[in-house]
């Protein structure tokens, strides 16, 4: 992904899984362009659940109370049906009668909250901040065009140590980003200098539905 975004939120129930995923923190959040990798020790962290009695597997069990049954599972909470998952069996009364629950006698749905992706496989749940802040999309936009002067400075036959002066505009949005982050421009393209205004023979590098315009030179 070329927009950075906050974090990615992981959870696992196996330690060894854990363990692994640890140990390749910092790749993963150079692979994914996060900002941060957040571990979690509950899914609940990441989603909200919804049960639904399973008719199918409960109407042989209850007949006349599965009406009763089906109001109650679906007024369990979210830490009894964490424990459902985590292979539990929950005891409930249905009109008189205690019923025991496994999840295999459940219907239960995973609901993302706002703004994160979710998805579960085996033992790991994975979560995606997918809200982009200003500094975010700044940032992105940067990188944009720092990935265009790199190719620019190949396309001029620059050698990788070779220092630049280079000149960049754009609309207000674009304007803003380059504020924000100059000295990470300056650093990343080795540019001794940067002016902000429009000159003749500029460069677009596109940057989302926006171009910037960069001239550069060898200083």
């Amino acid at each position: 992904m070329r927009q950075p975004l906050r974090s990615v939120e992981l959870v696992t129930r196996n330690p060894e899984e854990k363990k692994v995923l640890l140990e390749m923190e910092e790749i993963i959040r150079e692979e994914l362009n996060v900002k941060n990798v957040i571990f979690r020790d509950n899914e609940e962290d990441l989603v909200e659940y919804q049960a639904k009695a399973n008719f199918r597997v409960l109407g042989k069990e209850l007949g006349k109370d599965m009406k009763a049954a089906a109001e109650r599972i679906e007024a369990l909470s979210q830490q009894e049906i964490q424990g459902l998952l985590d292979g539990a069996t929950l005891s409930i009364e249905v009109n008189g009668k205690n019923v025991d629950l496994t999840a295999e006698k459940l219907d239960i749905r995973r609901i993302e909250k706002a703004q994160v992706k979710v998805l579960n496989e085996g033992t790991l749940t994975v979560g995606l901040d997918m809200e982009v802040t200003e500094e975010l999309a700044q940032e992105g936009d940067v990188r944009d065009l720092v990935r265009g002067i790199q190719n620019l400075r190949k396309e001029s036959g620059f050698d990788v140590t070779d220092r630049i002066k280079l000149t960049l505009f754009g609309s207000d949005k674009l304007k803003a980003a380059f504020k924000a982050f100059t000295d990470y421009i300056a650093q990343e393209t080795l540019a001794v200098s940067i002016e902000w205004k429009e000159v003749p023979s500029m460069t677009e590098v596109e940057a989302g539905d926006e171009s910037w315009k960069v001239a550069l030179e060898k200083a």
